[in-house]
Formats: structure tokens, C-alpha cells, sequence
């Protein structure tokens, strides 16, 4: 197995993995000490199996049954979620899944099935770098506070935008999503601050007025978008991408013309998810 760094602060390609014959336990251990340390990795797969994608998802984790009918879940697969461009399925906002929920997915596990001949990649941002990049002072601000993540932000932001999704908000609200959470979070495994608030989700800080809260809202958000903290990943048929969601945001660039289809799998942690792990 080859590790190929692709970003400046994070990224990388494996090589040399075959995925016709089951994974080895020291290639599943290669492939999640690969990903804490470059938190965002890809290989080819086109031979990737349901099965096998859910093998790799449980290095991780419990895989999940996505918490909203926001994707379509493929009925006889039932951890695997289907994103399709040709039913109005996209994620063009910055965002980590699910930030709504008490205990969002850890990891998420892309494998692309049909790609448009142009475009179509996707956007990361790296939640640590964005937090190393802030002045002391003002991480010593928002070291101790929290925010509010709420499902129907989502349906919000559209409806300001002129998309008729008022009845997705109510929809949203009564099912409850909201969850608050620590604007800045250790990482369990490689020790790093990382920022959570997201332009998709995050609803306001708590603690101050609604005038300071948004200031320092909307500082964090334009801070994080530098593309000194990014990275892109090009798509290539077959690819199998898996980013570690308590390091990075993604964003599904939706410059393309023609059908883009993933299968997304995504694992929740258990307490044996850190277990053993050495990135050193």
C-alpha cells in the first residue's frame, strides 16, 4: 500500500489496494491510521462491494441509518444511503452531517457509481487548521462556548433563497433536531481543537446577545472558507473517499451538467472506535 499526500495541510491517495478479494485486517488498520492522519482519503474501488463498504465503515464505528428522509436509503442495503443528482439530491453548503443530533456520524464512507464527464468534486475544509489559524485571544473567546445545530436551518436557508420549503421547516421543528454542541472540540484521537459551527446548520452561539453571537458567527464562518484550509478531491469512477468529520466540512460542488451518484455509508462511534488507533 502506497500513501500518495495530496493537500497542503491534509489529503491523500492510497495505492495498491485491491478490493476484488477481501481486505486484510492490516490493510483496514492501514487504511484508519491513514485517514486520522491525513483526514480526508480516497483509493479506487470499483470493485467495492456493499459488503466491503460496510466492513470498512465498522472500522470505525456502528453504521448508521441516516436520521432524516433527506437522501433516498436503499431499501436492501439498509446502512447505505443513495445521493443522486437526477433526484434533486445535493449538499452545495459547507456542513458535517447531521451536527444536529447529540452524537453526529464520525465517519463517512463515499463510493461513486456514476460521475458527470466534468466537475462534480468534492470541497473540504479542515476544521483544525481553521482553529490554529485564529489569534489566542480569540480562541480563549470561544474555547468555553456552545451553539445551537438545528435540522431545519437547512430548510430555512432555501426558503430565504426563494425555494417554497416553508412546510420543510415546520416539518423539521416538529421533529426536534436541534442539539447543542461545543464550538471547539479535542480530537479523541490525534489531540488536535477543532471547530464545529457550520454554515449549514449552526443556528447561533448561546451564551451572549443575538448581536454578539452572530459577530462571532459570521467571523468563524468566513475565517474557516480560506482556501488555505482547503482541499479538493476530483472524482474518479469507482472512487472510494472517506473523511473524518470531526476534522473536516465538505461541500458537493455542483458546477456540473449530467448525473452524479454516490453511495454514502456512515459510522457512529462506539467505545471501542479509538481503540488501538496509532497515527504517529
Amino acid at each position: 500500500m502506497k500513501i500518495i499526500r495530496q493537500g497542503g495541510h491534509f489529503g491523500a491517495r492510497i495505492e495498491g489496494i485491491d478490493f476484488s478479494v477481501p481486505l486484510s485486517t492490516q490493510a483496514l488498520d492501514d487504511i484508519t491510521g491513514a485517514l486520522y492522519e491525513y483526514q480526508v482519503i480516497s483509493m479506487a474501488a470499483p470493485e467495492l462491494s456493499y459488503e466491503e463498504h460496510l466492513r470498512i465503515a465498522l472500522q470505525f464505528g456502528t453504521p448508521e441509518a441516516h436520521a432524516t428522509d433527506q437522501f433516498h436509503r436503499d431499501e436492501s442495503c439498509p446502512y447505505r444511503t443513495v445521493i443522486d443528482s437526477e433526484k434533486g439530491d445535493r449538499a452545495d453548503s459547507w456542513h458535517a452531517d447531521e451536527t444536529f443530533l447529540e452524537h453526529p456520524p464520525l465517519v463517512n464512507l463515499l463510493h461513486s457509481r456514476i460521475l458527470p464527464e466534468h466537475g462534480g468534486d468534492t470541497a473540504f475544509i479542515s476544521m483544525a487548521a481553521a482553529y490554529d489559524g485564529l489569534s489566542e485571544k480569540f480562541k480563549t473567546l470561544i474555547d468555553e462556548l456552545t451553539a445551537i445545530h438545528d435540522y431545519g436551518h437547512l430548510y430555512e436557508l432555501g426558503w430565504r433563497s426563494g425555494i417554497p420549503l416553508g412546510p420543510l421547516v415546520g416539518d423539521a421543528l416538529v421533529k426536534g433536531l436541534i442539539h447543542s454542541h461545543p464550538i471547539v472540540r479535542k480530537h479523541p484521537v490525534t489531540g488536535r481543537r477543532w471547530l464545529t459551527v457550520n454554515s449549514t446548520y449552526t443556528r447561533f452561539v448561546e451564551g451572549l446577545t443575538p448581536l454578539e453571537g452572530q459577530m462571532v458567527l459570521d467571523l468563524l464562518l468566513r475565517h474557516m472558507q480560506k482556501p488555505e484550509f482547503g482541499f479538493r478531491h476530483h472524482w474518479q469512477l469507482g472512487d472510494l473517499l472517506i473523511w473524518d468529520q470531526q476534522a473536516v466540512q465538505h461541500y458537493a460542488v455542483g458546477d456540473f451538467e449530467g448525473r452524479r451518484l454516490v453511495h454514502r455509508i456512515s459510522a457512529l462511534a462506539t467505545d471501542e472506535t479509538y481503540t488501538g488507533i496509532n497515527t504517529a
